[in-house]
C-alpha cells in the first residue's frame, strides 16, 4: 500500500489537520471565482478534492462540482458534509487522478499539493495528460502547488503538537528533491504508537513549463498566494498556475 492510501484514509489524518485554516480556504475560492466565474465555466472537476472543503466552497458559490479522490474515507465524509449543507450541484467519487473520468469539464482544479505524490515522473506526467483529456476546449486548469524554493528556505525540521488525548510529533526533511514528512502518534487511546509518511516532489516552476506543452496545456499566468499576488521564485509561499487547454 502507498504511503497517501494509508495515510489519507487513516481517522489520525483528521485529527492532525482538524483545524485548517478556512479563511484560507476562501481566499483561494475567491482566486479561483475571479480567474473562472461560474457563469463561464460552470462545471468544474476537483481532482484530489480530498474531505471536500474546497468543493464544498465552490459549490456554495454556484460551481456544479464533481470531487474525486482515492481515499474512501475522504470521499465518505466530504458526501456527509455535503448533505449537511444541503448541496445538490455536487458529487464525490473514489478514484485515482491517474485514472481519467469519461466526460469532460470547463475547469479542473489541483488544490492544496494533491500533486508529486507519485516516485516516478512518469506517473505524475500522467496526471497532466489525464486533465487535458478531460478538459473541454479553451477549458482552464489550475493547480495550486507548493513553491519547492520557499519550502527549502523556511523548512520546520521538527514539531510537536496536541489534539485531546493524543501527541504527535512531526519531522520533516528534504533528500533526492523530495520532501518527506514522518508523523508519529502516541497517547492513551492507542495501544501502541502509529507513524505515518507524506512525500511529495519538489517541482518547480521550469518543470511545468516542460512538462505542461507536451500534455497539451498551455501555461497563461502564476500567482504566489492565495491573494492572487505575481509569483516570485524566492518569496511565494505557493506556485499557483493557470493554463488553458490548446487545440
Amino acid at each position: 500500500m502507498s504511503w497517501f492510501e494509508e495515510w489519507f484514509d487513516s481517522p489520525l489524518y483528521e485529527k492532525i489537520y482538524a483545524d485548517r485554516n478556512e479563511e484560507e480556504a476562501a481566499l483561494l475560492a475567491d482566486l479561483i471565482q475571479k480567474i473562472i466565474p461560474n457563469s463561464d465555466y460552470p462545471e468544474i472537476l476537483d481532482l484530489g478534492c480530498g474531505r471536500g472543503r474546497h468543493s464544498i466552497n465552490l459549490a456554495n458559490r454556484g460551481y456544479h462540482v464533481t470531487g474525486v479522490d482515492l481515499s474512501e474515507q475522504a470521499i465518505k465524509k466530504a458526501k456527509r458534509l455535503a448533505s449537511e449543507d444541503h448541496l445538490h450541484d455536487i458529487r464525490f467519487l473514489v478514484g485515482d487522478m491517474r485514472d481519467p473520468l469519461h466526460r469532460e469539464f470547463d475547469a479542473i482544479l489541483n488544490l492544496f499539493t494533491t500533486f508529486g505524490y507519485f516516485l516516478e515522473d512518469s506517473e505524475n506526467r500522467k496526471v497532466l495528460y489525464n486533465v487535458s483529456g478531460m478538459l473541454k476546449e479553451d477549458g482552464i486548469f489550475i493547480q495550486d502547488f507548493l513553491n519547492p524554493y520557499f519550502v527549502n528556505n523556511t523548512l520546520v525540521s521538527r514539531e510537536e503538537g496536541r489534539y485531546e488525548d493524543l501527541q504527535y510529533e512531526i519531522e520533516r526533511k528534504i533528500e533526492d528533491r523530495m520532501v518527506f514528512k514522518k508523523i508519529r502518534f502516541t497517547g492513551d487511546s492507542l495501544d501502541e504508537p502509529v507513524e505515518f509518511s507524506e512525500r511529495v516532489k519538489l517541482y518547480d516552476l521550469n518543470w511545468f513549463e516542460n512538462q505542461l506543452p507536451t500534455a497539451g496545456l498551455k501555461l497563461k499566468t502564476c500567482y504566489g498566494d492565495y491573494h492572487g499576488n505575481p509569483y516570485k521564485t524566492d518569496k511565494s509561499p505557493r506556485l499557483i498556475m493557470v493554463s488553458t487547454k490548446e487545440e
